[in-house]
């Protein structure tokens, strides 16, 4: 016979809620706001119980790091395969990722927070960097024209999503726009 008090352990649940509080102390006062005992104060579970998830502060980092660039990784990879025309498919999928579906405020202001780390932390740089080397690959044989357009498509990607990143009033909706649709020509050219 099972007790109703006793509690179903859901770690899923539970490592959600970890990672939520770690980002809402990093969007408050950066990375180094972070520890332990206050994510899981903020989380409401016992330290031991954020350590069975994470043993380190580093490791929750590099988890929400990673859960965030997951969601970007999976929309990528979604605009990937509903994208009918292989040439410059990954350009126009990165630069639909970057580009969809902005981010809430609050999650603005967390991923302010880790793209601050980033400029200072070389190993959170190297990750970045590294997940999308396999997708963004160049051709072979050396440099091609596509391969420059692709390349110029994911750096005004880049610089779309950071202006979006920093509430950046600089430009109308209407001319973003039309830099997302010569952007979207200049990966068929």
């Amino acid at each position: 016979m099972t007790s109703a008090h006793h509690r179903k352990k859901q770690p899923d649940v539970i490592r959600a809620q970890l990672l939520r509080a770690a980002l809402e102390i990093v969007t408050q006062g950066g990375t180094q706001g972070v520890t332990l005992e206050a994510v899981a104060a903020r989380a409401g579970v016992t330290k031991g119980g954020l350590q069975h998830h994470f043993r380190s502060k580093q490791l929750l980092l590099d988890a929400l790091f990673e859960e965030m660039n997951q969601q970007f990784v999976d929309s990528f990879h979604a605009h990937i395969a509903e994208d009918p025309d292989a040439h410059g498919r990954e350009a126009r999928a990165y630069l639909r990722a970057m580009v969809s579906s902005p981010a809430s405020a609050e999650e603005n202001k967390g991923l302010r927070a880790l793209i601050g780390s980033m400029m200072v932390e070389p190993d959170l740089r190297e990750r970045w960097n590294c997940s999308w080397q396999e997708d963004l690959k160049l051709g072979p044989g050396g440099v091609s024209p596509q391969d420059i357009n692709s390349i110029i498509c994911r750096l005004a990607s880049d610089g779309l999503w950071f202006s979006d990143l920093i509430e950046d009033q600089g430009i109308s909706p209407e001319v973003r726009a039309a830099v997302i649709r010569r952007l979207e020509e200049l990966t068929r050219e």
